[in-house]
């Protein structure tokens, strides 16, 4: 992992600095190192080989120096979702087939899982703390090889019925991108972050280890919750807030916040979901003082574009995704791979140390292709005159409907557009004389179902208006905060939304 040897500095350097903060449990920077030194040498067998650890922590404080122990030396880590289902666990685990699995004591059903496997599992109270005379020992290959091209981290694809596919990332590429992000993301001046989502989510860990390298301090909570978030935000003055736009929207329900209250954030990051007026109006409200930036990228291509907002350009620039993250570079291509001009939409391609070298299975070439001018996860998209990037959507985003081409992202963002609006989602279901029709989802305290249709009038050509609309007042969520949409289709097919 390529943070080993700056988490050793920080121990030496300030030492009793807290490093890791998960609600209310907390790790200073010597008690992390000495913690993952411990750790490793109960997972060390031969430094110089090779071995997959898998860790099924969650968000609890131990994950921070198992992650770290796991990710040692040669060591890479399988980061596992404790919460996935039976099934799809024991696929991943059967494929993977770890040396051992990092467990807690109370998390019997992976244990038991593991052992029909034939897979070791170790509880982490098992794991003793080494005295201070033990700890030297193990140093040296502790902080071996950070900037190796070598993998260090399993991670994985979000699964909804089938099962997450897996891919590997070097030590090498996180490296170069915390070099990168250090300027970008303006990290010397925060001192503290909090992702209030899931660790083992790609941005969650991301996060996690992005303050681990600028050495300020983490914080994050076991489970999410918009009022506790805000909470930790007042209680410890956190400077930099990273999460998903639906976090946002969550805010937005809390009618008693207070904007001076959150006076503390100077930094807020959105990634993992198009960022909308909607959730800027939340951001800018509740975090007066904040630069407000999101970027754009996939698990599979790391960091894509990076986009700084301001209130007097927000309307120019919200419908981009930015410029190029350093040492990315990208192009737009038609089907057969060729160059496509300014302002004409194709399929999205890039280069850069970030991309990942492939699945390990479920690889159908759909979903991930690399060619020789670059990788793709076929989000479809466009570059405007100013060099910046327009992400119309993933190719299965677009439906054919009465013969006309409609992106549903198209929709979203018009109807998140209106103040009034919470939440929007626009899904498409078959229908016998259109082929596919167009059904939004939206949450507003104050929009009707019949109010819709004459808003989108305004801004949508007729054929794109969705054919019916639906209000909610809750949304069914993955862990990491973002609408599950393959339950909110079904839920609509099955006629629990009306």
């Amino acid at each position: 992992m390529p943070v080993h040897d700056k988490v050793k500095y920080y121990a030496l350097n300030k030492a009793a600095h807290t490093a890791v903060n998960i609600e209310e449990q907390t790790l200073s920077w010597q008690q992390l190192f000495q913690r993952a030194l411990s750790i490793f040498a109960a997972l060390v067998q031969d430094p110089d080989t090779e071995q997959t650890i898998a860790v099924a922590l969650g968000n609890d404080l131990e994950f921070v120096p198992a992650w770290l122990a796991a990710t040692a030396n040669k060591n890479v880590c399988a980061v596992i979702d404790p919460q996935l289902p039976t099934e799809q666990l024991r696929d991943v685990l059967n494929r993977l087939s770890p040396r051992l699995i990092l467990v807690k004591r109370a998390q019997t059903a992976i244990i038991s899982l593991a052992k029909s496997l034939n897979i070791d599992s170790l509880p982490i109270e098992d794991v003793e703390n080494l005295a201070d005379a033990h700890l030297g020992f193990y140093e040296d290959a502790f902080v071996q090889d950070v900037n190796a091209t070598t993998p260090f981290l399993i991670n994985f694809t979000s699964g909804t019925t089938s099962t997450p596919k897996a891919f590997m990332r070097s030590r090498h590429s996180w490296r170069e991108s915390f070099r990168n992000g250090q300027q970008i993301f303006d990290l010397a001046t925060a001192s503290s972050t909090l992702f209030p989502g899931p660790l083992f989510h790609g941005i969650g860990l991301y996060c996690l280890n992005e303050s681990l390298d600028a050495g300020t301090s983490f914080y994050c909570m076991q489970k999410w919750q918009a009022s506790k978030a805000l909470e930790i935000i007042l209680t410890h003055q956190v400077q930099r807030l990273v999460l998903v736009p639906t976090m946002l929207t969550a805010f937005a329900r809390l009618e008693s916040v207070d904007a001076p209250h959150f006076s503390s954030i100077t930094h807020l990051l959105s990634a993992g979901a198009k960022l909308e007026m909607n959730h800027y109006r939340t951001a800018r409200r509740l975090f007066p003082h904040a630069r407000i930036q999101e970027y754009y990228g996939a698990s599979e291509l790391g960091f894509i574009a990076v986009s700084t907002l301001d209130d007097e350009n927000v309307e120019r620039q919200l419908p981009t995704v930015g410029l190029p993250f350093p040492e990315v570079s990208w192009s737009i291509r038609d089907e057969h791979g060729h160059p496509l001009a300014q302002n004409k939409p194709g399929f999205i391609y890039l280069t850069s140390a970030q991309v990942c070298s492939g699945y390990l299975w479920g690889d159908d070439g759909n979903a991930f292709k690399t060619e020789s001018w670059g990788s793709t996860v076929r989000d479809i998209g466009y570059i405007n005159p100013q060099g910046q990037l327009h992400v119309i959507g993933r190719s299965g985003d677009m439906v054919i409907s009465g013969g006309n081409n409609i992106y549903l992202s198209e929709i979203e963002s018009v109807l998140k557009s209106y103040p009034e609006v919470i939440e929007a989602v626009v899904l498409a279901v078959d229908d016998e004389y259109l082929g596919k029709k167009a059904i939004a989802f939206f949450e507003s305290n104050i929009l009707e179902t019949d109010q819709l249709p004459a808003l989108c009038r305004s801004q949508l050509a007729k054929y794109k208006i969705p054919a019916q609309f639906c209000k909610l007042d809750h949304w069914p969520l993955t862990p990491s905060g973002k609408i599950k949409r393959s339950v909110l289709e079904k839920m609509y097919i099955n006629h629990e939304i009306k």
